[in-house]
């Protein structure tokens, strides 16, 4: 067995497959050229939400793409000059959401990642201390009117059929369930099969401590190449190199970076996020995020105060920030809830996604001992400890819990 592995990428999914790996014995190294879970990890809802089985690019971007020409829609905004860089992403994408059959294998396929999804962050999250950061009040969806209530019933549906547990919400329903939020909605779905995280950075650096508490190694380089050799490969950083017998490659938007010059041209895109933190005021309280659903937001009950975030905006990785988006979402949110003031700047940043909306987990097609780990989209966060166990099951010649096939590397080479 080659027992030294490094991991590229210290966000929620490298940092979970670094701990499972270091718990079966192997000499780990987890490298990053930022701190742990100050990339993509560090801004989202902290969802660990088993209600996020409908492949999001697929419903929301087909839905609202006219609109999103626009700029017209919160819930989408296209930047058509970056088109070269997403254009086979975005074919691939719209082709599959014609097809009924791949849009359910899609929702069933995420729904077994998230099965197991809740239990295994609990395990990491007891073992690193960092059970405090965990909320299991569920996920609260709200609809304005009847209408857009009824157009969840195909959701319904599949909640029904893979045996979520859901309630829904009348209006005195959902204001005692959260007494802050303004009465202006029609109907909610609390999905109960679902929790969240208070903090996603820090939930990620406590999990680096657990790593380092296992023996593993985390190193804050600037990766810039990753050359095979015969049965070995070796990283290069602006600082130094290093030789190790197997790597795994998590470093989300940008994974790329190494893909290409090894001969992998992966559809991926880039799914550009904002979040601003807010400052509640008095009596205004979350008790779990909550998702306006025809607002295309969501806010979520943060240790930083309310985390406003918003939908996708599709441009290229490196981009210059757009605040347009936020602005709609902010101005919306104000139906929702009195938000305070703004706390901080604003952040943004790439969420890495594939056409089909499931993430590449598994063996590099053509190079022994380099593993694929990235191209999860909005569910890194809540996937990321499972995904964990699922890279170390395989690389260890165990039966991964699930099956692998939907998630394999080689399904778009």
């Amino acid at each position: 067995m080659q027992n030294n592995i490094t991991v590229l990428g210290a966000g929620m999914i490298g940092t979970c497959c670094a701990i499972q790996l270091a718990e079966r014995g192997y000499s780990v190294t987890l490298i990053d050229r930022q701190r742990p879970g100050h990339g993509t990890s560090y801004g989202n809802a902290g969802l660990i939400n088993r209600g996020s089985v409908f492949p999001l690019g697929m419903n929301e971007l087909v839905h609202h793409l006219f609109p999103a020409l626009l700029k017209q829609t919160p819930h989408v905004h296209v930047h058509l000059r970056h088109l070269p860089t997403y254009w086979r992403w975005l074919v691939t994408l719209i082709k599959n959401s014609r097809t009924r059959l791949a849009y359910q294998n899609t929702v069933i396929s995420l729904d077994a990642l998230f099965q197991h999804s809740l239990d295994e962050h609990k395990r990491l999250l007891l073992k690193a201390n960092a059970w405090d950061m965990l909320l299991e009040g569920g996920w609260l969806k709200l609809y304005q009117h009847e209408d857009a209530f009824q157009d969840s019933h195909r959701e319904r549906t599949f909640y029904d059929q893979l045996a979520i547990q859901y309630d829904i919400l009348s209006p005195s329903q959902i204001s005692e369930l959260e007494p802050a939020i303004l009465p202006s909605y029609a109907k909610g779905i609390l999905i109960k099969d679902t929790a969240s995280l208070s903090d996603p950075c820090a939930v990620v650096n406590r999990y680096v401590d657990l790593l380092l508490s296992l023996g593993g190694k985390y190193l804050q380089r600037d990766i810039q190449r990753l050359i095979p050799h015969h049965q070995a490969y070796t990283v290069e950083t602006t600082q130094e190199t290093f030789e190790t017998d197997q790597v795994i490659l998590a470093m989300g938007p940008w994974s790329d970076n190494l893909l290409q010059p090894l001969g992998y041209h992966y559809p991926m895109a880039w799914e550009r996020g904002y979040h601003q933190h807010y400052q509640p005021e008095d009596g205004c309280r979350l008790n779990r995020p909550i998702y306006d659903v025809e607002g295309g937001f969501v806010i979520a009950p943060m240790v930083q105060g309310l985390r406003l975030t918003t939908g996708i905006e599709l441009t290229h990785r490196d981009a210059p920030a757009s605040p347009r988006q936020l602005q709609q979402a902010a101005l919306a949110a104000l139906r929702c809830l009195p938000l305070g003031n703004p706390i901080g700047d604003t952040w943004h940043g790439s969420r890495p996604s594939m056409p089909d909306s499931l993430p590449v987990i598994g063996a590099a097609p053509k190079h022994p001992g380099l593993w694929f780990a990235f191209g999860h989209g909005h569910v890194g966060i809540g996937t990321g400890a499972l995904t964990g166990r699922l890279l170390a099951e395989q690389i260890s010649n165990e039966k991964p819990l699930i099956d692998m096939t939907p998630f394999s590397p080689l399904r778009f080479l």
